[in-house]
């Protein structure tokens, strides 16, 4: 919760800046639509009471109405504050920080003849020099990028903390993180339909690769090269972190490996690509995502009008930075590898960049692609006749590793 006060470059004098906790409760309907019911702001930084806004009753049609015009504004602050939550949490910390630890260590441990090393590096390649990048551009304490056009910009070693004290070892088990927000069996829920058919081809794939580098659980144990990496991981990456945020330290066994590896190369390579190419599409239109407000949280009861909205809105030098930021972030290198085909030169995916030396290799990472094309066929077939496409998943538009 913050009100910054500074000076902005593009524009004399200070300007506050708001961004405050929001809780929206949401409620699904026998339709099985998700709808939203409640939202809570709360100005902490300014020691006020927490406020609650619920839609205008179903009789109340007239959209300039304050109801309806309050109930806009609460969605507005609700979805400024995630806005700043999903790009430092989501987006930053789990889909580049924390796979920077997984590179550091397996390049620390495995030499490039180690098998898992050749199953792993086309996914590992490129993250630790975009991460120096991004500590060294986007998010510099004092002169970082974000700060220009995020309200948390200023905030975020608090962000991050806050993050990563929640986070755990079973965040990146994408099954069990699914059904621990008990949203496995909602309807139309499409991240999750997409990412679990990742987990299981994937998991299949990785599989494969280990039963042929370790016919036996003992050989799993007794590879000291990779058992130095899961140390690796807890004792430099995760220093601090309470029992090693339940990652494990020694893992003796090829079910636990399997799933290990498993949740290495989906949580850099699709859930980034989840979190990263919609970027665009979420926060280019400023009213829809608005990175910061301009105006204190309304008080309960607070008639709230259209000018008072629009008087809240980001400038529109801020408008023009976000836009221009988001468009970069949401696209793609053009080094990129995906999973099926790449817009790089000369490049065919994962085909171009796999590092496998025997037959049995390239045949799994054969197999692996005829998954990614029944995938594509599955999301092509559930685009027809939707008004917004949700293909960001899609094997076509998914990089192998990350690079933006």
């Amino acid at each position: 919760s913050s009100g910054i006060n500074a000076e902005w470059p593009l524009r004399p004098g200070k300007q506050t800046w708001y961004v405050v906790l929001a809780d929206c409760l949401f409620y699904q309907t026998s339709e099985g639509k998700i709808v939203p019911v409640l939202i809570r702001l709360e100005n902490r930084n300014d020691k006020e009471p927490a406020t609650f806004w619920a839609p205008p009753s179903p009789e109340i049609t007239d959209l300039d109405h304050p109801k309806h015009l309050s109930w806009l504004y609460a969605k507005m602050w609700f979805r400024c504050a995630d806005a700043n939550v999903q790009t430092f949490s989501k987006h930053f910390a789990r889909a580049h920080a924390t796979n920077e630890m997984f590179a550091v260590a397996i390049y620390r441990n495995l030499p490039n003849a180690h098998p898992m090393f050749r199953l792993l590096q086309p996914h590992i390649q490129g993250i630790i020099p975009i991460n120096v990048q991004a500590r060294n551009v986007l998010i510099n304490p004092g002169k970082n990028v974000v700060s220009m056009y995020l309200s948390g910009g200023d905030g975020l070693a608090v962000v991050l903390t806050n993050y990563y004290k929640r986070f755990t070892y079973q965040n990146l088990v994408l099954p069990d993180e699914i059904k621990s927000r008990g949203v496995e069996d909602i309807p139309d829920y499409l991240f999750r339909d997409d990412i679990l058919f990742y987990w299981e081809v994937i998991g299949n794939y990785t599989r494969k690769m280990v039963d042929l580098a370790y016919p036996s659980e003992e050989d799993v144990a007794k590879d000291t090269e990779l058992q130095n990496v899961f140390k690796d991981v807890v004792d430099f990456g995760l220093r601090g972190f309470e029992d090693g945020a339940g990652f494990p330290k020694v893992i003796s066994d090829k079910e636990k490996l399997i799933e290990y590896l498993t949740a290495i190369i989906i949580n850099i390579s699709v859930f980034h690509s989840a979190v990263n190419f919609q970027t665009f599409t979420s926060y280019a239109f400023t009213p829809n995502a608005p990175t910061y407000l301009s105006s204190p949280p309304p008080k309960q009861n607070q008639q709230i009008t259209k000018e008072e909205i629009l008087k809240s809105l980001p400038v529109k030098e801020v408008s023009f930075i976000t836009m221009a930021v988001c468009l970069v972030l949401g696209s793609y290198s053009p080094i990129e590898r995906l999973y099926l085909g790449s817009p790089s030169e000369n490049k065919l995916g994962i085909f171009g960049e796999n590092m496998a030396v025997a037959p049995e290799q390239e045949d799994f990472i054969h197999e692996l692609v005829e998954d990614m094309r029944r995938l594509k066929r599955k999301i092509d077939a559930r685009n027809v006749g939707r008004y917004l496409k949700y293909d960001v998943m899609s094997p076509v538009n998914t990089p192998i590793t990350t690079q933006i």
